[in-house]
């Protein structure tokens, strides 16, 4: 049996981890835009953690509006998206194949102490779309990448990355039964 990551015991610039995760302020919080995500640490990008949850909370807005939300499921979504990588402010971005099951149950508590401090609770109704939404705003964030150097082979690589992206978003869309021609609309009404 594997032991249990002792997370609480992390010093933070804001105290305790384990203190800070239950009562983030407003400097913990905002720490998410000095977050690289590990897609710029791999040379493609340069955004951070602030800048992906901010578009994925824009596309909720788009959807919400392309869905004919009515505004407490528009803003429920747009709430779940601007908290959705709030653990990211100290654990970083890390890449999925990377998260063993002890991290993800780390990581798993740390958002849930820091939604729970907001007395957030997460809406299983709305979890597929909420990820949906997560690999879109990737999908922008790889649109807006620019490969380094004068490599034509950066620039097709880039382009086959896109590709696969946006048949991950429409494989998981068909896999949880979101609409699929509508997912096709939106991306398309994106310019994606």
């Amino acid at each position: 049996m594997r032991k249990k990551i002792n997370y609480e015991e992390i010093f933070t610039p804001q105290g305790m981890l384990g203190d800070v995760s239950k009562n983030p302020n407003m400097d913990f919080l905002m720490n998410i835009f000095k977050i690289p995500r590990i897609w710029g640490v791999s040379g493609f990008g340069e955004w951070n953690v602030g800048q992906h949850t901010m578009a994925v909370a824009f596309l909720a807005l788009y959807w919400s509006k392309f869905n004919h939300y009515k505004q407490e499921k528009r803003d429920r979504l747009v709430t779940l998206a601007l908290m959705h990588d709030a653990h990211e402010a100290v654990i970083g971005d890390i890449l999925p194949y990377f998260k063993t099951d002890e991290v993800r149950a780390a990581v798993d508590e740390i958002q849930n102490d820091i939604l729970n401090s907001f007395e957030i609770t997460e809406d299983k109704t709305l979890k597929n779309e909420l990820k949906l939404l997560d690999m879109i705003g990737f999908l922008y964030e790889i649109g807006q990448s620019n490969p380094s150097g004068r490599d034509t082979k950066r620039k097709r690589l880039l382009n086959q990355v896109y590709k696969r992206q946006k048949d991950n978003i429409l494989e998981f869309a068909k896999g949880v039964e979101i609409n699929l021609s509508g997912v096709k609309e939106f991306l398309k009404k994106m310019d994606l």
